[in-house]
């Protein structure tokens, strides 16, 4: 019998035996390993064009080590894993129908999405960063319509550019490099699984799934006709043709518009009550919808880019000068300013057009000259020259005084003739110089500087402890649910007084806002209507603040602060009478600009001929009033027959 060889078994004979093992080998100076994907990745650039092709085929059977097997076993066998299972199930998966791609080099660092579950992980053979899902169902029975075999790009660390040129790098074959693209219906979500989450919820065969499982159907819900045809359902070919090809790009353009036309956010379509509602009527047309608000924006401004060359050519063909009107639109926070500037013009038809055509972003200051650089790009992108350009309306805003004049030296126009202003907006101006008139010329004080400081003094005390002063203060007092809630409470008890016939619904004040037409006007009418509310609320406080002077006092404490208001008499009946003459002395201004605003149709309201005649009567009204309120013996008329002198 032959002696077996022994293995040492002390420490000192194992050593030596690896240093007589490693003297017996050639010595090679050793380079930090490679990881099996830059191994790959290196061979592959170093291969021939015959070497990549069979690279592509070679599966992992054939270019596995003999006796690799049993190592992998051993090690999984002695390895303890805490995390979730992340491995890869390719159950099914025919890679010949996926000659590009190959199993990833390993599994997920991280939780694997739910989509997964229900289709195959694979990564690129040449760029193995680059993940794609295959969804079982589609790849198995051989879907025609998901394109690709059911593939569809999850997550990627890669560039497409350099992607490509790479992949052109190492193909010599021409018709090689011309048969690598994405296939139709391909969706690529290289930054979410949202496209290949989309795709298994489609309400077909083998889909309809989501992240807490199979999408429960609705009971009574009509079919479609692709669904009524995966059911069995047998349905003529007329009646298919007349009911089916659905109009997915009409139906997307069709959804943008309305969000477009209705102000409303581009997440809307993601949203899933939206979605449902949507698949309830037509499960096709869910499905043509986006996943993202982003592909949402993306849609738009490639649809805006598609219609620019019309506006164009309806601009150029227009019958009638192109009038610009532009005003300035800052967002919440004030983060970013734009400019809206929309045409006017008539068409060959004679029909008037409003274009909205540019929403620039204007950095900086607000400027007339920065103002009238941006509109002339706007011009120039819209080919509008000189010999088209019509007449600006504007509000009455100084910086747009300085960006007409700025363009009357670009296009070689008048600034006065071509600059006009805003009829509702100049009323609202009027209506303003009439509760804060400031104009000097207005008092009839013979120009004495004395009495005119004297009058501004007490002007400016009037216009903060005035009538219009304090219910202004009450008015913006209440601001909270708590305010609004004692409010009420007056309200309803105001009511309770009153005859049954003239007791009012309980109603909400309104605030004036400076720069919103007629919002005085409307103010001191709901004022009036809820008089008796009103003073019940002030009084309320004015009491209660009251008492803790007292109180104060008496300890020989500081005031608390207060509104000074809550330390005045109130609103008195000589205060609501004022109200109510400023009341109606700014009811033509409201009349006035409901006349002129709005669009012009069969000479009815927004004509332009219609301003004069306007302005006209509202100068008479004012006029009217002017006399009785002079010779009235309260000095808070007096003030507004000067104001609306």
């Amino acid at each position: 019998m032959a002696k077996r060889s022994r293995v040492p078994t002390n420490t000192a004979a194992a050593a030596a035996a690896a240093k007589r093992a490693r003297l017996s080998r050639p010595s090679v100076l050793s380079q930090r390993s490679l990881s099996p994907q830059e191994t790959l990745g290196a061979a592959v650039s170093q291969a021939t064009t015959f070497e990549s092709q069979f690279f592509e085929s070679q599966t992992e059977e054939e270019g596995a080590a003999e006796g690799s097997q049993a190592g992998t076993a051993a090690t999984t066998e002695a390895s303890v894993d805490t995390e979730p299972d992340n491995g890869d199930n390719f159950d099914g998966i025919n890679w010949d129908r996926l000659p590009r791609f190959m199993k990833p080099l390993t599994t997920g660092r991280r939780v694997k999405s739910w989509i997964f579950q229900h289709g195959y992980r694979v990564v690129e053979l040449y760029d193995q960063n680059r993940v794609w899902f295959v969804c079982k169902y589609c790849h198995i029975h051989k879907v025609i319509d998901t394109g690709g075999s059911g593939v569809f790009a999850e997550m990627s660390t890669s560039k497409s550019s350099w992607l490509d040129s790479y992949r052109l790098q190492i193909t010599d074959n021409i018709e090689a490099r011309a048969q690598w693209h994405v296939p139709e219906n391909v969706f690529d979500v290289s930054k979410a699984t949202s496209s290949a989450a989309a795709h298994l919820g489609l309400q077909k065969r083998g889909h309809g799934f989501t992240k807490d499982g199979l999408k429960p159907r609705r009971t009574g819900q009509q079919l479609s006709l692709r669904q009524t045809l995966e059911t069995g359902v047998a349905v003529s070919q007329e009646a298919a043709n007349a009911m089916g090809n659905f109009n997915i790009q009409q139906f997307r353009e069709v959804a943008v518009f309305c969000l477009l036309d209705n102000n409303l956010p581009m997440e809307l379509l993601a949203r899933p009550s939206f979605r449902e509602m949507i698949s309830l009527a037509n499960p096709e047309a869910e499905a043509a919808l986006w996943v993202s608000p982003r592909s949402v924006a993306t849609y738009a401004m490639r649809l805006f880019q598609y219609m620019q060359p019309q506006i164009v050519c309806a601009l150029s063909e227009a019958a009638s000068k192109i009038h610009i009107s532009f005003d300035g639109w800052t967002t919440k926070g004030g983060k970013r300013g734009f400019f809206g500037v929309v045409a006017h013009f008539a068409n060959a038809s004679g029909v008037i057009q409003d274009l909205p055509i540019a929403l620039p972003h204007l950095a900086g200051s607000h400027t007339g000259d920065a103002i009238a650089d941006t509109i002339k790009k706007t011009l120039q992108e819209y080919s509008i020259g000189s010999d088209k350009l019509g007449y600006f309306v504007l509000d009455n805003a100084a910086n747009n005084d300085t960006a007409v004049s700025s363009l009357a030296h670009a296009y070689d126009f008048n600034a006065a003739h071509r600059r006009l202003r805003c009829g509702p907006h100049t009323l609202n101006l009027i209506g303003q110089a009439i509760i804060f008139g400031s104009n000097q010329e207005a008092y009839n004080n013979n120009n004495n500087d004395e009495q005119l400081q004297t009058e501004e003094v007490y002007m400016q005390e009037w216009r903060q402890e005035g009538p219009l002063g304090v219910l202004i203060d009450v008015i913006n007092h209440i601001k909270t649910p708590q305010q609004h809630e004692i409010f009420r409470s007056f309200q309803t008890a105001a009511n309770a007084e009153l005859p049954a016939r003239e007791r009012l619904h309980v109603l909400e004040p309104v605030k004036p806002v400076v720069t919103r037409w007629n919002s005085y006007y409307a103010a001191f009418k709901r004022a009036t209507q809820l008089q008796a509310a009103y003073n019940s609320y002030a009084e309320h406080y004015i009491n209660a603040l009251s008492l803790e002077d007292r109180r104060a006092c008496q300890r020989g404490n500081k005031l608390p602060e207060a509104p000074s208001w809550m330390r005045s008499t109130g609103l008195t009946a000589a205060d609501w009478a004022v109200i109510t003459e400023y009341q109606d002395c700014l009811e033509p201004l409201k009349l006035a600009t409901e006349k002129l605003e709005g669009r012009g149709k069969a000479g009815k309201y927004g004509a332009i001929y219609e301003t004069i005649p306007v302005f006209e009567y509202v100068l008479g009204a004012l006029e009217a009033r002017t006399p009785q309120m002079s010779m009235s013996k309260l000095s808070e008329l007096s003030q507004l027959a000067c104001s609306a002198n």
